[in-house]
């Protein structure tokens, strides 16, 4: 069908030769765009992505990335509002500059990185005020949600009521329930001054907004909010483990170096930012536990016949280590390169050494492989870090359709007192599988073409055990689409070896004919 679709537009195009551009289209409004800022509570912790300028009234996807012995928390606005406990979410664009915060656990007990969830989407419901009122109840939420906003009306004001965007009147409540429409909205609290005694007008009473933010390191109690002109508060700065505090800025320029203060509201809106610094006298580093533990994680990794993998040593350790010795079985046939190695920049000063072990007491598999990873006259500092990486290689030879398993069978190392520790180990895997073989069977048929097209149609995701997505990308395009599926269909019926499918795919190329 799709040759004769392309058939058909080709002889089209070959009717009519004239050139004939259409006129060019009235010039639109100007395209705005705002940006999104995205952080994270602890830094190493894990990675985010989808930060940037984007055009107001699109589409932004965000997604947080977890390491080993983290667990990913929430997405939280700088107020502390949580915004989705997925990793992943959508929202619309707004004109203003959003600052979101991806919140990470230390979880060693739990290494397992969380699957990455089906992508919800959110809209911003803004709200509002003219002079003489403040509201609550803004953020982001699921289109359909009800959600209940206020309106508190200062003295001398009265309230008109509230509308959306496109002017219209929503309630005439200062507090009522709305149902967040797709797209999101904006509603505005509108107040007008009315004074007790119209026969005399008078001034209104006038109140400014007063607002804190803090840097990382820190933060504040005290009082925020819309105050009267010459009303007094208080504020105080703490700063956490490892940190020290640097003083409290107003509108830009440091106001006290004194943790706490007293205040008093001026003429116009104020702004208080309590700054805090890293301290590397004081012990340990920001956000690791209070507790001497030390895990090793071996990666699990997936490949086909052929391929050159990149594994690793995954190190979590809450004190500095010096010298490190570990052995490590690998399955028959996998081809350990040692000169490939990577070593994490939180290590320093070693000589390394991996080489294959000679070994008659450990008991391991036949075939099986012992190789030493040592590491000698250096230091590891404090981290969830990949200590090591480096290449292995897939031969054809080796066992397709499971996941071989990698194992520690042992460590040793030594604290800057010279003490010895022990540590906790989770093994690793790879998984060989033939090319085609989404469904881990070990054989390339009809049943693997459907469940490409069932990913391809967004079924299901990459969480799903069932679907080996490194042997469903059939012709390496960096991705899983219905082309695979189709070349496993011919594979099943005996019209191509997958096996020579690079080669293949070079000729489709030359022949642009697919």
């Amino acid at each position: 069908m799709l040759l004769m679709l392309l058939a058909g537009s080709i002889g089209t195009w070959a009717q009519d030769d004239t050139f004939n551009p259409a006129s060019p289209s009235e010039p639109g409004p100007p395209t705005i765009y705002s940006r999104i800022v995205l952080l994270k509570n602890i830094d190493y912790a894990g990675s985010v992505s989808g930060a940037g300028r984007y055009v107001v009234g699109s589409t932004v996807k965000v997604y947080a990335y977890v390491n080993s012995s983290y667990t990913f928390r929430s997405w939280t606005d700088t107020k502390g509002n949580i915004l989705s406990t997925a990793t992943s979410f959508g929202f619309v664009n707004t004109e203003a500059t959003d600052t979101l915060i991806a919140n990470y656990a230390f979880t060693p007990g739990s290494p397992n990185e969380p699957s990455e969830p089906s992508t919800t989407l959110y809209y911003r419901l803004g709200l509002k005020a003219t002079q003489g009122c403040t509201v609550s109840g803004s953020g982001r939420y699921l289109a359909g949600k009800t959600v209940s906003v206020y309106a508190s009306v200062e003295s001398g004001y009265n309230f008109l009521g509230w509308t959306n965007l496109k002017g219209e009147t929503v309630s005439n409540s200062t507090s009522f329930s709305y149902t967040v429409p797709v797209d999101g909205d904006t509603l505005t609290a509108n107040c007008v001054f009315n004074p007790s005694s119209p026969a005399e007008p008078s001034d209104p009473i006038l109140r400014h907004t007063v607002t804190v933010t803090c840097s990382d390191g820190g933060y504040y109690n005290g009082s925020t909010g819309r105050f009267l002109e010459g009303s007094t508060y208080t504020l105080y700065a703490n700063a956490n483990s490892g940190y020290d505090f640097v003083g409290w800025y107003l509108n830009g320029e440091l106001y006290t170096n004194l943790r706490s203060f007293s205040y008093t509201v001026g003429k116009e809106n104020m702004n208080f930012y309590a700054q805090f610094v890293f301290n590397p006298s004081s012990p340990g580093e920001p956000n690791m536990p209070a507790i001497s533990d030390y895990a090793y994680y071996l990666y699990t990794v997936t490949g086909r016949p052929g391929d050159t993998l990149k594994y690793g040593i995954n190190l979590v350790n809450t004190q500095v280590v010096k010298d490190l010795n570990i052995r490590i079985t690998f399955p028959a046939d996998v081809v350990v390169d040692p000169s490939s190695y990577v070593l994490s920049d939180k290590a320093v000063g070693y000589e390394v050494t991996i080489c294959e072990a000679v070994d008659t007491i450990s008991i391991i598999e036949e075939g099986a492989q012992l190789w030493d990873f040592t590491f000698i006259g250096g230091t590891t500092a404090p981290a969830t870090q990949a200590l090591l990486t480096f290449d292995v290689f897939l031969p054809d030879t080796i066992d397709t359709g499971h996941r071989h398993q990698v194992k520690i069978n042992q460590i040793s190392m030594t604290m800057e007192d010279g003490t010895a520790v022990t540590a906790r180990t989770r093994n690793g895997l790879i998984g060989v599988f033939r090319r085609g073989d989404a469904n881990g069977d070990d054989v390339v048929d009809a049943l693997d073409a459907s469940l490409i097209l069932q990913y391809v149609a967004h079924k299901f995701g990459d969480d799903n055990s069932d679907f080996i997505k490194e042997a469903a990308d059939t012709n390496d395009g960096d991705e899983v689409d219905a082309l695979d599926a189709s070349l496993v269909l011919q594979h099943a019926a005996k019209k191509i070896d997958l096996n020579e499918i690079e080669s293949k795919q070079n000729e489709t190329d030359e022949n642009n004919n697919p």
